[in-house]
């Protein structure tokens, strides 16, 4: 994808993220997750893999899921 492209996809899940009535906390707070983990890691959506959003967002979701599985049920009580 494009830098412009991504951009309007980091503004794309902060105001989702603002949506809190229609989503709900816990989706708001994974919505600028998102558009937070986009933003720290432009530079690798930029590359021709990720084409789409739902190549970034697929993305993003592995990255999350690879840091979860670092931590030990403990860590988040």
């Amino acid at each position: 994808m494009e830098r412009k492209e991504i951009k309007e996809l980091i503004e794309k899940y902060r105001r989702m993220s603002q949506q809190e009535r229609r989503y709900g906390a816990e989706k708001c707070a994974f919505f600028e997750r998102v558009a937070d983990q986009i933003e720290d890691n432009i530079y690798t959506y930029e590359d021709d893999c990720f084409e789409t959003e739902e190549d970034i967002i697929n993305d993003v979701k592995e990255a999350f899921a690879e840091v979860d599985d670092n931590y030990e049920r403990e860590d988040y009580e």
